[in-house]
């Protein structure tokens, strides 16, 4: 996985079975890369999914059998938020622990005589403030929304085609963010703990392998344009949860050559630094 531990540290990382970061929609895509970034390097987390059995069969084809110890897996529904706050419990972040939301809507336009509940009101609005709102009850204190790239810009292309073959997802999307940091913004000041939020933007994926850090692009203000492997998506997203710099960040990432406007960044650390200067 190159560059993707180069910076890596024991400090603030212990995990443990009873004390995982969770993963929301880790039965495929971003969700199934965050599992096995995290657990190849020894982070136990939790699969929070709707078919445990299934996504166990899926982790394990794809992970070795040392690390899959690492792995546990919580059958919940976002669609259903009365299932949420079991499976986020234990997701404490006790220097590091915390949440990651990967879900997104499966279902685009629906008539409203049909009852499908995959669709974008329903898991990329609805289902990440649920979520958000169990993960604060809980005491997680870092929660982590990947959201979208050109989620605030109507005529980017890819704005525009989302929005149209998936229902509106964009603004359903955007409408997610809004609800996510004002939950986590309401219980940091309502609380000692320190709570936050991360809402990481990507632009088109692709299952390309992983380039690490350096081969990243991030940038605030939603004015990248590009694409990025779901592998680095996840190691990103990973990560953010062990960084004090990703506190109430909202940043767009793509693969790209840094350099120039992108300042070289050697380590995620680094890239998380240079992304809270612009806040």
């Amino acid at each position: 996985m190159k560059g993707g531990n180069q910076d890596r540290s024991s400090e603030g990382r212990e995990t443990s079975r009873e004390r995982p970061i969770g993963i929301i929609g880790a039965s495929r895509g971003t969700g199934l890369q965050c599992v096995l970034y995290a657990a190849k390097l020894k982070i136990h987390c939790r699969a929070i999914v709707r078919n445990p059995q299934e996504s166990e069969e899926l982790v394990n084809s794809y992970l070795p059998v040392s690390f899959r110890q690492y792995v546990q897996y919580c059958k919940a529904d976002v669609t259903s938020p009365k299932t949420l706050s079991k499976a986020v419990n234990g997701c404490r972040r006790a220097g590091g622990r915390g949440l990651i939301f990967a879900a997104t809507a499966t279902a685009g336009w629906r008539l409203p005589i049909y009852d499908n509940k995959d669709t974008p009101p329903h898991i990329d609005f609805e289902g990440s403030v649920a979520a958000a709102t169990a993960a604060a009850a809980e005491g997680v204190a870092r929660f982590v929304l990947i959201s979208s790239l050109a989620i605030t810009r109507p005529s980017h292309p890819m704005h525009l085609a989302r929005n149209s073959l998936m229902g509106r997802i964009m603004d359903w999307k955007l409408l997610g963010e809004q609800g996510v940091s004002k939950v986590y913004e309401a219980v940091s000041k309502s609380s000692t703990n320190k709570m936050s939020y991360t809402i990481v933007r990507p632009g088109y994926l692709n299952d390309d392998p992983p380039g690490g850090p350096t081969t990243l692009l991030v940038d605030t203000g939603d004015n990248l344009s590009g694409s990025i492997s779901r592998a680095d998506l996840a190691a990103l997203c990973v990560e953010a949860i062990f960084r004090p710099d990703a506190h109430n960040l909202t940043l767009e990432v793509v693969n790209g050559k840094q350099g120039g406007n992108y300042p070289v960044c050697n380590s995620y650390d680094q890239l998380l630094h240079v992304m809270q200067k612009f806040m």
